[in-house]
């Protein structure tokens, strides 16, 4: 059996997300670990992945905006990962600035660029306008996800070369629906039926999943546009 040696190995929280990455990337230069959006399972994941000689650790996906200034669709890159137990994680420097080289900056509309900034790493859901308003405020962070802490630990472990690539899904003034907390499977497929079968025991929840799902499609869009050229400039830096 052949085994992939020189490789960019991505994490990603969802099976959808891992799409994204697969049709925008040469993937025969990367191997692809889905998480089902859980830190410890992330962290395994590029652990392997480090083992099994890794060039570097990507963690790619969408979060919920913790900045108010940002809309769904806009991208982060991270440059500083604060998880929910305190460690900080940064980027490799020399990652950020191949990806920084020439970027037109992040436009309002989404189109085109992205935002270098902190992203917080959390083990739990962050449901509620709330809860966001109060890690943008301790912490400065502009997005949130649940797998990238993961992912950064493993690497800083390994002395492997890490950085996150994230799209805001749910923006930072908007709750996250009760029937949407457990959509997410551990095999990072979503629980369609279950989710639908809450929402119908509560149907004013009807409209704000519809607004999850278009947020979280402009998200998927974004990745899909921007990873292929940000991959590229990664490749180059790493001889794939």
């Amino acid at each position: 059996m052949n085994v992939q040696k020189n490789f960019i190995g991505v994490i990603c929280g969802l099976k959808s997300e891992a799409e994204a990455v697969s049709v925008s990337v040469d993937v025969s230069r990367i191997r692809i670990g889905v998480s089902g959006a859980n830190a410890a399972r992330a962290e395994e994941i590029a652990r392997q992945f480090c083992n099994d000689g890794a060039s570097a650790i990507i963690s790619v996906g969408v979060s919920g905006g913790l900045d108010p200034a940002l809309k769904p669709g806009d991208l982060i890159i991270g440059e500083t990962i604060i998880a929910d137990d305190g460690s900080v994680y940064g980027a490799d420097t020399y990652l950020l600035s191949v990806i920084n080289s020439d970027h037109p900056g992040l436009r309002r509309d989404g189109r085109s660029g992205y935002l270098v900034a902190k992203l917080f790493g959390a083990d739990e859901i962050i449901d509620s306008a709330a809860k966001k308003a109060a890690l943008f405020h301790n912490h400065g962070a502009a997005a949130v996800d649940m797998e990238s802490h993961g992912a950064a630990r493993a690497a800083a472990h390994a002395g492997a070369p890490f950085i996150a690539i994230r799209a805001i899904a749910d923006p930072a003034d908007r709750a996250l629906p009760k029937a949407a907390l457990s959509a997410v499977a551990p095999d990072g497929s979503t629980r369609v039926w279950s989710t639908l079968g809450a929402a119908m025991r509560d149907p004013k929840q009807f409209p704000e999943l519809m607004k999850l799902g278009q947020d979280s499609a402009a998200a998927t869009k974004s990745l899909r546009r921007s990873l292929g050229p940000l991959f590229a400039r990664l490749f180059l830096c790493f001889d794939l």
